[in-house]
């Protein structure tokens, strides 16, 4: 560890306390013999001088992702300090270069024969310590990849997909009807649209259309946002209702009243490109803060806003700079909580910046290793508790195929720097947070809009006497459809309840146990790419 942590140390102990990271609960009866102990001397007087372990901490501190690394080194390096103890080794490993030198530095930390590894930050790398360690040395790692994990391999990070069923949930008790769904044409894209495809047939909000683009290319996005958007048929309409209304206020004998009728219908529809109503009233955006700035940028130039349809995101726009983007006013979407205040400010103390939510993740890791440490007789009870664990970003639980299952809230944008929070997470595991089973997922194709079309002479009013006239008459422009089917049933029934529709259980036998006992505040994360 690095002197200025040692410096640290006596202030760290001193100003903010003992950690209070693992308190006394009693588990719930369908999780036997998982007792929960809080590993503190300080606070139950148990004795830790017997405890030793090796830990091995796999990170990158150089090279293209050093700062990400170096910051989640920080973070393990303040808990790990917050709770001294002689006996319990910390090695830290620079796993950075081409794929050859990573596995070569893994097989070095490997050859240590330690108890626990802490990372690595990359799903490459997770996987080659998952094939290479002994399958029951515990692995806590940083990668949001799900195919990495498995055998021990545990992840802190926020699976992505769990933002897509919670922003879907809210969709929901919005009250929802028909969505549509922009994903990037890839194979994270394609796993996420296959996941909301899921979760809507789950909530029961039919998908209308699915539009691949490719990300960060504009044309890609043109085309695919004039599509979603029927702009060629609603422009169309558009046209021919202005065709109908000019040539009867041209070729027709009407009174004054009638005249004025047909003017202000003209003009009104005249302001706008585009009618007619669409077959949708939300829009699901599964790409990143960028992307969904420039699909909503071109929905808006092909008559489509968030008046028309609501707009919502996942945690994918965490950290963009879509807060003060007036045209995503009003849309919402699904992050994690606010960084907790205490944590904040020891990690500023520390390091003189702001942590990042990766940074937080590693805070989290280290007193979660910390406990398997200390735990080491209940090892799989004690990683794998149901009831969870409070972190510094909130609720969170580790699933025995290794995933971390976090508790997410809802924000609004409202046009300012600061978006409004319209729901909390959840503060335990009681009610089912997802439902959506990642082993039984189907590739969804792209999709287009299923559509009756727009008949122009639904948004305009003519005279009684004049509509039977064939030169006044309209049709049915760009209907596609097919007729509805109810192929897809449910093997199993799910039973999805709502947030705030049920009695709110305070049992402390149900609640997380704290990993750190610190407040929140919201801090934009760094965003690395697996």
């Amino acid at each position: 560890m690095t002197n200025k942590f040692f410096i640290f140390l006596c202030i760290l102990l001193a100003g903010c306390g003992a950690n209070q990271s693992l308190k006394t609960t009693q588990m719930a009866t369908y999780n036997p013999r998982n007792v929960q102990e809080n590993y503190s001397s300080s606070i139950y007087g148990f004795d830790t001088t017997g405890v030793s372990a090796n830990v091995a901490v796999l990170l990158p501190t150089t090279g293209s992702a050093q700062t990400t690394g170096n910051d989640i080194k920080t973070s393990i390096e303040t808990a790990f300090l917050r709770q001294p103890n002689t006996n319990i080794k910390v090695t830290f490993y620079d796993v950075s270069g081409n794929q050859d030198e990573r596995t070569s530095t893994i097989k070095t930390a490997l050859s240590a024969n330690p108890d626990i590894i802490i990372g690595p930050l990359f799903a490459e790398d997770a996987i080659t310590v998952r094939n290479l360690k002994p399958f029951d040395t515990p692995v806590i790692s940083f990668t949001s990849d799900i195919n990495a994990l498995g055998n021990n391999v545990m992840t802190m990070n926020l699976i992505p997909m769990q933002s897509i069923e919670t922003i879907i949930s809210q969709m929901q008790k919005d009250g929802a009807k028909n969505m549509i769904i922009f994903a990037p044409k890839d194979k994270s894209g394609e796993l996420m649209t296959s996941v909301a495809d899921k979760a809507a047939f789950l909530y029961d909000i039919p998908v209308n259309g699915v539009f691949y683009y490719e990300s960060g290319n504009s044309d890609s996005i043109k085309d695919s946002t004039m599509r979603a958007s029927m702009y060629n048929t609603r422009k169309a309409a558009n046209t021919r209702a202005r065709e109908v209304l000019s040539d009867i206020l041209n070729k027709e004998s009407l009174d004054e009243k009638t005249k004025a009728s047909l003017i202000n219908q003209l003009e009104k529809i005249s302001r706008k490109d585009t009618l007619g109503k669409l077959p949708y009233d939300s829009i699901l955006f599964l790409g990143n803060g960028e992307d969904s700035k420039t699909i909503a940028s071109f929905l808006r130039y092909y008559g489509v806003d968030n008046r028309d349809a609501v707009f919502y995101g996942t945690t994918l726009w965490h950290g963009s700079d879509i807060a003060s983007d007036f045209t995503l006013s009003g849309s919402k979407y699904a992050t994690l909580p606010e960084i907790s205040n205490n944590f904040v400010s020891l990690y500023n103390m520390v390091s003189g910046k702001d942590p990042d939510y990766l940074a937080a993740f590693g805070y989290d890791a280290a007193n979660f290793a910390l406990g398997i440490i200390h735990k080491k007789q209940f090892q799989n009870s004690y990683m794998f508790n149901p009831n969870g664990y409070i972190g510094t970003s909130g609720i969170f639980r580790i699933q025995p195929n290794g995933e971390s299952e976090r508790a997410l809230r809802i924000l609004e944008l409202n046009g300012s720097e600061t978006p409004i929070t319209i729901k909390e997470s959840a503060s335990n595991f009681i009610t089912v947070l997802y439902n959506v089973n990642m082993n039984d997922l189907d590739y969804i194709k792209e999709q287009e809009l299923q559509t009756r079309g727009v008949n122009p002479g639904d948004y305009i009013t003519i005279p009684e006497n004049l509509r039977r006239k064939s030169a006044y008459k309209t049709k049915t422009i760009g209907a596609n459809y097919k007729e509805e089917t109810n192929e897809r049933t449910l093997e199993t029934p799910v039973q999805i309840y709502e947030s705030g529709e049920q009695e709110i259980v305070s049992d402390p036998e149900y609640e997380p146990v704290k990993i750190e006992n610190v407040s929140r505040k919201y801090i934009d994360s760094v965003e690395i790419e697996e």
